[in-house]
């Protein structure tokens, strides 16, 4: 899963990796960069600090195998647009958790329309690091996009078709929100609380469950599905 910043990972796809996490699969988040709110003097850092011990936090409630912290020079936060290749190498295989190093077969990643624009820079960056590079490396085989609650506001936003139900692991992301003390904002907003659960029953009402996430396809690898799909199935056999 990659994060441009703290709490992209919860508020985005919270509840996807808990489920994940609970069914036995190993959940990796690699997050871009860890920068504070910038208040024009010391509590800056003394923020960027406590966002860090924040996402520590939620990936623990969330049952992530591992993270990492790609860049924790805040400084750098405005400039991603200029450091693509540095994103696109570390992704590949300088990453601790690198698609090269933990071999994921499922990556998910911000959305091509997303609100924020270096949530676009890290989706370009993200999607070409997981394009086939031959032999000796990793090619992951489904590529979802997750959308952050600022990206209702995007004129670019792009239809979700991949939906999984949450439901039974719901509390989990709402107890990695609860983390979030910095980043969270009172009501009405779309990152407020109830704001991000609201969309989420959204979601899940579209399929009859109470909680749900919806997620943009990129690509989709029809073997590995149908080989998913073969492993959940009983066994048969004379008693």
């Amino acid at each position: 899963m990659i994060a441009p910043h703290p709490d992209d990972e919860t508020f985005g796809c919270g509840g996807t990796i808990a489920t994940l996490a609970a069914s036995g699969m190993q959940v990796f988040v690699q997050l871009i960069v860890q920068h504070g709110i910038n208040t024009g003097g010391p509590a800056t850092a003394r923020v960027a600090a406590d966002r860090g011990t924040e996402f520590a936090q939620a990936c623990n409630k969330l049952g992530v195998s591992d993270f990492h912290v790609m860049i924790e020079d805040g400084d750098h936060h405005d400039t991603l647009h200029t450091q693509s290749a540095r994103l696109i190498a570390s992704m590949e295989s300088g990453s601790p958790i690198s698609i090269d190093r933990v071999r994921p077969q499922l990556v998910l990643l911000p959305t091509r329309g997303a609100f924020h624009q270096d949530h676009q820079v890290v989706h370009q960056a993200a999607f070409a690091a997981c394009r086939n590079r031959g032999a000796g490396h990793h090619t992951p085989s489904v590529i979802l996009g997750y959308q952050c609650p600022e990206d209702s506001w995007s004129s670019q936003l792009e239809q979700a078709t991949a939906v999984l139900d949450i439901t039974e692991h719901y509390g989990q992301k709402q107890a990695a929100i609860a983390c979030y003390q910095h980043q969270t904002k009172p009501d009405p907003h779309p990152r407020s609380t109830s704001g991000i659960e609201t969309a989420d029953a959204l979601q899940g009402a579209a399929i009859g469950v109470p909680y749900a996430e919806s997620f943009v396809t990129y690509r989709t690898d029809l073997k590995f599905i149908a080989e998913a799909t073969r492993a959940q199935e009983p066994t048969c056999g004379s008693t």
